[in-house]
């Protein structure tokens, strides 16, 4: 099965950044990284029978997760994550 995740950056200031993710731009969740307690948060889940939220919000934590590790910070505006 393949699957496909679309984030794009909301926001970002000094003390967070905030991303829309989902299956595409007409179905979204938002997640955010609080930069100053440096915690992952769900700010809304994705709303469709279709689509089950957690597979999608653990997917986006984990690139989210990667741009502040990997990528030291540098939070793109726009990201996919495809396999």
């Amino acid at each position: 099965m393949a699957v496909y995740i679309i984030m794009l950056k909301e926001y970002e200031d000094e003390e967070r950044v905030v991303y829309n993710y989902g299956p595409s731009e007409d179905v979204m969740g938002k997640i955010e990284y609080d930069k100053k307690n440096e915690v992952i948060n769900q700010i809304a889940p994705i709303v469709s029978e279709n689509y089950a939220d957690e597979f999608f919000f653990k997917r986006a934590g984990r690139r989210l997760a990667r741009m502040i590790i990997k990528e030291k910070g540098n939070f793109v505006e726009k990201t996919t994550i495809e396999s």
